[in-house]
């Protein structure tokens, strides 16, 4: 069901990527992740059908999609490769101001090629303030640039999450131009990684999500001005104001596509009969499990349509919508999961199921990229402005 009313081309989008998704991302999920392995063949088919360009405007050479074709783009693909949507999402979410708010140098050297699956972005995050200190959702730890002639010096610049490390073409990086400058005074750079000295500190070893290379990495080097979005110090505006909404609502997407990837798995393994003769859908608790997490999964989808499409209406007046879109679809999927690992008992935690893949993927969106601890935070700094306490 999509109680969410869809067009007829957004339906087209949805069937064929969910048909690319199945045909040619979800046969490669269990090897990608045993292995911990980036999934670059997968990645590789999204490219084949245009989808690296998917929010750059046709007049540049993309599909221009709006952001509820970007949300069921990023579930479809989440449902059978998390760790695939993963890398996906977050090349939309580095490349999203670039498409938006290019200058016309950006349009030749960096948007058009976009369009055309030359670039393949990432998000260089996570401030490091020292040993024990790589994540400060806070952003008190902000990464520091020096200014010279004609761009910008990079100084051993340590990011400690960098989804598709050292497979990306382009970084997306938030930094502050000059040691006095108030962490509040961000600058966005979009960084060609062979311009750049890099290198992987470390392997990724997540406890889930384990293709998606979310390695810390440092990088040096000077990049031209050329690569700034926006104007130096205006960075905290732009990403607060035209980013947000695609962050949020693309990190929802992923964890939505989780948990109904997951239940899709469910309904079919559910009326399976054993030797035995019985079912899991045989048992009235099980009954009751599968019809209240239907309920829950479409609950979290109407939310997050309902937030998509009114940005792509321009009715939202503040972030709420999207950051509770973001929160709900998380905890959705983890709670899909989770009873359906208890469903499915042994079968599951043996790992004869993928379930428990599901399940460690799910759990990634509680404390991963906008941390849902520091979304609550945020929605209810918007929820009560005036509060004196805070």
């Amino acid at each position: 069901m999509n109680y969410f009313p869809l067009t007829p081309e957004q339906h087209a989008w949805q069937e064929r990527v969910a048909a690319v998704a199945a045909r040619e991302i979800g046969p490669r999920a269990a090897e990608t992740d045993r292995a911990a392995r980036f999934p670059t063949a997968s990645l590789e088919a999204l490219r084949r059908e245009g989808l690296w360009g998917l929010r750059v405007a046709q007049e540049h050479g993309g599909l221009g999609a709006d952001a509820l074709t970007t949300c069921l783009v990023v579930e479809e693909i989440a449902k059978h490769c998390p760790s695939t949507a993963m890398c996906y999402k977050m090349h939309l979410e580095a490349c999203e101001l670039l498409s938006r708010m290019p200058t016309a140098s950006q349009v030749d050297h960096l948007v058009t090629p976009l369009a055309h699956g030359e670039v393949f972005a990432t998000v260089a995050g996570g401030e490091s303030a020292g040993a024990g200190n790589n994540w400060v959702p806070n952003a008190l730890a902000v990464s520091t640039v020096t200014k010279v002639p004609g761009g910008y010096q990079l100084d051993q610049i340590r990011k400690s999450y960098v989804t598709s490390a050292g497979q990306a073409t382009h970084y997306f990086f938030v930094c502050k131009v000059g040691q006095e400058t108030p962490a509040t005074d961000l600058t966005l750079l979009f960084i060609d990684a062979r311009h750049v000295s890099w290198e992987i500190l470390e392997p990724w070893q997540g406890l889930g999500m384990r293709g998606n290379g979310s390695a810390p990495m440092r990088f040096s080097g000077v990049v031209g001005e050329a690569c700034r979005i926006g104007a130096e110090h205006e960075g905290l505006r732009l990403f607060g104001g035209p980013l947000l909404p695609v962050l949020a609502l693309t990190y929802a997407a992923a964890y939505l596509g989780i948990g109904s990837g997951a239940y899709a798995l469910a309904c079919h393994e559910a009326v399976r009969r054993y030797p035995s003769g019985a079912r899991r859908l045989d048992s009235p608790i099980n009954q009751r499990r599968m019809a209240e997490l239907s309920a829950q999964l479409e609950a979290a989808r109407a939310l997050l349509h309902a937030a998509a499409s009114a940005f792509d209406q321009g009715r939202a007046t503040s972030p709420l919508p999207y950051i509770q879109a973001k929160v709900v679809c998380a905890e959705t999927a983890v709670r899909v999961t989770q009873d359906l690992m208890t469903m499915f008992g042994g079968t599951a935690f043996a790992g004869r199921l993928p379930f428990e893949r599901y399940f460690r993927d799910a759990r990634a969106g509680l404390v991963m990229g906008l941390a849902n601890d520091q979304a609550y935070e945020r929605i209810t700094a918007i929820m009560f402005p005036e509060d004196p306490q805070r």
